[in-house]
């Protein structure tokens, strides 16, 4: 019988110990249960989880590891490996490209309940279960037994007559537990047997979605020209079996969820599984609908809005190939998808597709490679795709699809442009121009609903002081304080959106002590104040973070407004995009000048995608409809582009920026950043890394920006220094970086700062 060594991941999160460690696979062990479970080791005179990374025989012993006895594994804690062979290699793809720990590449993978220790060795932790029988005697052995039943014996006959229909029935059935004495009996005869079934905690959500979707069960749409061309393009791919990429350009109600849907349609009857990704957990509920409509059971769920047993239960049903189409935000890429076909990234520009905690990936970058590992094909698609994805396409590796028109026939809304600055010197000095507050009261004459557009939560943007000129900082973050309204007839607070402080609003100024303080800047709940006071019968719907801290609030408020139960939704960017309201003919933006004031090299591209996506959620049905952008630059080449729907004009103008400063996606970023509490060790930390690159010949094409403040110098009470460097390749300069990286990193620890490397940084700063 041959012998194997295990290679595990020990759960310690030192970076020094950053590597596998070797031990002993008892032979009596079943060792096709053991790659990608979790197991007890002894390390360092403790027991510890272990993730088993790799399995190597005896005979060839691992790189490093001595002929002596090597400790064997303790126990194993899984009844069926959580990873599969494809995310255990993509954990250390994971690993390399964004420098994170082997730890954190796997644990960033697993639902928290499938961390570490489970609460009941041997199985899988956090399930709910209920108790089942199944049969386990001929038909011919239960007719027997129900014949010769006592005359009073009802319960036993009639759970062996349903038996006798049904292999296995749940106890629920009967409304009786398993120490009933028939049920009993039947164990004791060895005509059933008692076995334990997980209950999804969703089981009732699918359920209640999969009802409401028979109900008003429609025939499949027909499919544009535009769709099924690309439907077919997308079909050829898949017939051979190989990683392929495309980028689906299609403009906003171009049907590219439908398009979607089909293809998703076409692997699953050919045995396969998808992942479907969304930007947003505001976007998840209509899409999951569409997906359960379709698929039903075959759907699971994961995001971020699910408790910790939802996530654990969904990713479970996936792993045992329960279900295999798996629907949800960033982290769904790692979802246990057996025979993975394709990975939808839908709205694929979205900044939230960028994590911004360790491990710091690209969800974008990780599907690709996923896609590599399991020969799936990887479909981007956006009405505004990112300069990432249209560099895919414009250097081979990826290929474009188009769908140029709406799906409907109708055309793309009428967009104006409004200038606020005519608006003051014409004496008008409401946060909402003339014209749109007459489009306000045509819309809502004609019984049609309105989305208004402010990517600022909050009543307004900060205090200041009239008389002295001094606003009211966070004492732990170098922000002002942001004015919140509390409830509908509260008073005011003063909170910081980085650490949560909160204080009352101040009637004086803390500096000067003059009654003097006013509200600057516009919030999403000072335009909900002044819509109530134009429009006092409008029914009106606030979407923002703080009007959906409750769990289930987004799918409440898509609700109510899908069902038109309010004619007027303000929100910031969660309401910009993927939401298909058909009785929506006007969209407002306010403000949108505050978007181009982001000091982001990026801050063009998400105005011009914000302001194209959020205009598209007018007139997506049979109604025209119109967007009025108001704006103190109407020249302004990117609002311009995005009232003209002009995506080509802005691509191709952004495109010649980012070439000429090497910004990504011509080159890639990566941002050191030290914090402490005091100021001198998070600069020391910093121009250490900065000396430690410079020991070394930078390799070619790498730009090293010194060490410097950053954007927020001190955030929750530690400062902030960083250094930006700037290079062609991550795999040119990856040891270079991460051995300057270690050195800091370790000085740091030792004073309890905190050093962070951000690989394809998503921002700076």
């Amino acid at each position: 019988m041959r012998r194997w060594i295990a290679n595990v991941v020990v759960n310690v999160a030192a970076r020094v110990v950053d590597k596998t460690f070797s031990y002993a696979v008892p032979d009596d062990w079943e060792i096709h249960r053991l790659l990608g479970s979790r197991v007890l080791v002894s390390f360092a005179n403790r027991k510890l989880v272990g993730y088993v990374q790799s399995l190597t025989p005896v005979d060839v012993r691992p790189p490093g590891v001595s002929t002596v006895e090597l400790k064997p594994l303790l126990e194993m804690l899984d009844s069926l490996p959580l990873l599969t062979p494809d995310l255990l290699a993509l954990a250390e793809f994971i690993s390399y490209r964004y420098a994170a720990t082997r730890l954190q590449s796997i644990e960033t993978m697993l639902p928290s309940l499938l961390r570490g220790m489970p609460r009941q060795k041997g199985k899988d932790s956090g399930a709910k279960a209920y108790p089942v029988l199944v049969r386990s005697a001929s038909l011919s052995e239960l007719q027997q037994a129900l014949s010769s039943a006592r005359a009073n014996a009802h319960w036993l006959k009639k759970i062996l007559a349903d038996l006798m229909v049904d292999e296995e029935i749940a106890l629920a059935k009967w409304a009786i537990t398993p120490s009933h004495s028939s049920v009993q009996q039947l164990l004791e005869r060895g005509l059933a047997q008692m076995q334990w079934r997980e209950k999804p905690r969703l089981q009732a959500f699918y359920e209640e979605l999969a009802l409401s979707s028979e109900t008003s069960t429609k025939s499949l749409p027909e499919l544009t020209s535009a769709q099924q061309r690309t439907l077919a393009q997308l079909s050829q791919a898949l017939a051979v079996k190989e990683s392929k990429t495309f980028v689906l350009h299609g403009v906003t109600g171009s049907g590219k969820t439908e398009v979607y849907l089909r293809f998703i349609e076409q692997i699953v009857k050919a045995g396969g599984g998808a992942i479907v990704l969304v930007p947003e957990i505001a976007l998840t509920p209509q899409m999951v609908e569409k997906f359960v409509s379709r698929f039903g059971s075959k759907v699971a769920l994961l995001h971020s809005g699910l408790s910790d047993g939802e996530r654990r239960d969904e990713w479970m049903r996936l792993r045992r190939g329960e279900a295999c189409i798996a629907v949800g935000a960033r982290s769904a890429i790692f979802a246990p998808v057996a025979n993975l076909r394709l990975v939808v990234i839908d709205e694929e520009h979205e900044p939230t597709y960028k994590q911004e905690e360790s491990p710091r990936y690209d969800t974008r970058q990780v599907a690709l490679e996923r896609a590599r590992l399991c020969q799936a094909i990887v479909l981007l698609g956006s009405a505004t795709p990112s300069l990432y994805a249209m560099n895919l396409a414009e250097t081979g590796k990826a290929r474009m699809l188009s769908l140029p028109q709406r799906a409907n026939g109708r055309p793309l809304p009428t967009a104006q442009i409004i200038d606020m600055r005519e608006e003051l010197r014409n004496g008008h000095t409401s946060i909402l121009s003339r014209a749109l507050q007459e489009a306000l009261t045509e819309t809502l004459a004609r019984r049609e609903q309105t989305i208004l557009f402010l990517n600022r939560r909050g009543y307004a943007s900060f205090l200041l002081c009239r008389h002295c000129g001094e606003g009211v900082e966070c004492p732990r973050c170098s922000i002002h304080l942001t004015l919140h309204r509390q409830g509908q007839t509260g008073g005011f607070r003063l909170t910081c959106h980085y650490c949560g402080y909160s204080m009352p609003a101040p009637e004086r100024c803390p500096a000067c002590a003059e009654a003097a303080m006013r509200p600057y800047g516009l919030g999403t709940q000072q335009v909900e104040d002044t819509l109530k006071e134009l429009f006092p019968t409008a029914r009106i719907l606030r979407m923002d973070v703080d009007s959906t801290r409750r769990k289930g609030a987004h799918k409440d408020l898509l609700d109510k407004f899908m069902h038109q139960e309010a004619d007027l939704l303000i929100g910031t960017q969660m309401i910009a995009k993927g939401l298909d309201f058909p009785n929506v003919t006007l969209v407002g933006v306010l403000n949108a000048d505050s978007l181009l004031m982001v000091p982001d090299y990026r801050s063009e591209e998400r105005t011009f995608q914000l302001l194209t996506q959020v205009a598209g959620r007018a007139g997506r049905a049979e109604k025209p409809g119109s967007v009025l952008i108001q704006t103190y630059r109407p020249e302004h080449h990117t609002i311009v582009a995005a009232a003209r729907h002009d995506y080509n004009a802005f691509y191709q103008y952004e495109r010649y920026q980012r070439l000429q400063y090497r910004y990504p996606p011509f080159c890639e970023i990566a941002a050191f950043l030290a914090s402490h509490q005091e100021e001198r060790y998070a600069k020391g930390a910093a121009e250490r890394f900065f000396r430690e690159l410079m020991r070394h010949p930078a390799p070619d094409g790498v730009v090293v920006l010194p060490a410097s403040p950053a954007g927020l110098l001190r955030v929750e009470d530690r400062y902030r220094y960083q250094v930006v460097v700037k290079y062609p390749e991550w795999n040119n300069v990856r040891d270079w970086i991460i051995q300057a990286f270690d050195t800091v990193y370790e000085r740091m620890r030792k004073i309890q700062g905190v050093c962070i490397l951000d690989v394809s940084a998503g921002r700076i700063g």
